[in-house]
């Protein structure tokens, strides 16, 4: 299964109002392999000129009230470089600012 065009409009309407530069899926809905029990698996590029703080954590926790569903919402500053190559081959952009 796949994110549907109206989660990722869901998902881009919800970051166009956020510090949010652009987000990428990745993990199983980027793969077409997730189920009813799968979370979203979202990595962000943030706006760093604007304060963050605990809005990166409520971004999360309105993500989840949105779509219904478990999300795992990751910081691309804040990956490991071991993780990143791995991530970089399957993440696809759903949102730019």
């Amino acid at each position: 299964m796949k994110l549907s065009k109206i989660q990722i409009d869901l998902i881009s309407n919800f970051f166009s109002k956020q510090p949010v530069l652009k987000a990428y899926i990745f993990g199983s809905f980027s793969q077409g392999t997730g189920t009813e029990n799968s979370d979203i698996d979202l990595l962000v590029e943030l706006d760093y000129t604007q304060p963050i703080g605990l809005e990166f954590i409520q971004m999360q926790i309105d993500l989840q009230k949105l779509l219904a569903k478990k999300v795992d919402l990751v910081s691309a500053r804040g990956l490991s470089k071991y993780i990143k190559p791995i991530l970089d081959k399957e993440k696809k952009l759903i949102y730019a600012r």
